[in-house]
Parts: C-alpha cells; structure tokens; sequence
C-alpha cells in the first residue's frame, strides 16, 4: 500500500482474513469430525446398555391351550417344558417339580424324579398329579413322565396347560 492512500474495506479484509479464522488445521480438523465421535460415542453406549435392558433373564414357553378350572383339587404339580440347546442332542425336556429341576434325558435324574413323586404322593391323601406341559414337548417325553409317576405310586396323572 502506498502511504497516503487510504485502503479499500474489502482490501482490509483480503489482507488479514487468517487473522479471523478459528485455531489453525488441527481445530477444523476436530470440528468437522465432532458429529462423527458423537456418533461413535452414542453407538458404543447403545451396544453397552443393550444387555443389560433385560430386566430378569427368563424363557418364554407356550403351553397349549384346554379348560383348567379354579379351584381345583390340591395335589401334586409338575411343569414340563422343552429346551432348545446349541450343543449336539439338540432338545432336552425338563421337568420341575417342588422347585426343582429334573432332565428326562438323564436316567439318574429321572430315578431322582421318581423318587421325588413316590416321596410326595406317601406324603399326600391324594395320588393324583397334574403335569403341565408345554406345547413343544415330544409326546414321548409325557408319555414317558406319565409313566415314571405311575410306577411311583400315582393312580391318576391328568396332563393340563396353563388358563389364559
């Protein structure tokens, strides 16, 4: 600039127009990027918290569906339902009565359960036991349950679902 000569606005602008710019390349570099960590940073909390949005681990099993009246008598119950299992054998059938849990699958528990019901039925005036079972069960699985309670003192086992 020549001196007396008084700079134009827009020449004053063109000369010093890094003097106005935010930080150097480092600081754009973070702010283009900003939108990209929150995103990152929201997926990493959303992958955290997703396990832990179950609020009791469980199964669902559907029972099939037949008239099971209040009130009825009281007596022994068992549920039987069917597992799916990852491992080789894939399905097993369980079993629980009184708490516990018995595999059909396994000839020593399924001693144990005999021994449970042969227990409880001497235990009882009644000798009937209602067994609940899920839909998906092999009818093998009832047929052999029915007859482990059977040999185990029961008169009558009556095979039921849950009432809506």
């Amino acid at each position: 600039m020549k001196s007396g000569q008084k700079e134009s606005w827009s020449g004053l602008v063109r000369r010093h127009r890094n003097v106005y710019r935010f930080g150097g390349q480092w600081a754009r570099t973070l702010l283009a990027s900003a939108p990209w960590i929150n995103a990152l940073i929201l997926v990493c909390l959303l992958l955290f918290v997703h396990g832990r949005l179950v609020i009791a681990p469980g199964m669902m099993f559907d029972l099939p569906r037949a008239p099971l009246r209040e009130g009825g008598r009281d007596g022994l119950t068992a549920l039987m339902i069917s597992v799916s299992r990852d491992m080789p054998g894939g399905d097993e059938t369980l079993v629980f009565l009184d708490d516990d849990r018995f595999n059909l699958g396994d000839d020593s528990q399924v001693v144990l359960l005999a021994e449970r019901i042969k227990g409880r039925i001497s235990q009882s005036a009644a000798r009937e036991l209602l067994l609940m079972a899920d839909k998906r069960v092999p009818h093998g699985d009832v047929v052999l349950f029915v007859n482990v309670a059977r040999e185990a003192g029961a008169q009558r086992v009556n095979v039921s679902e849950k009432p809506n």
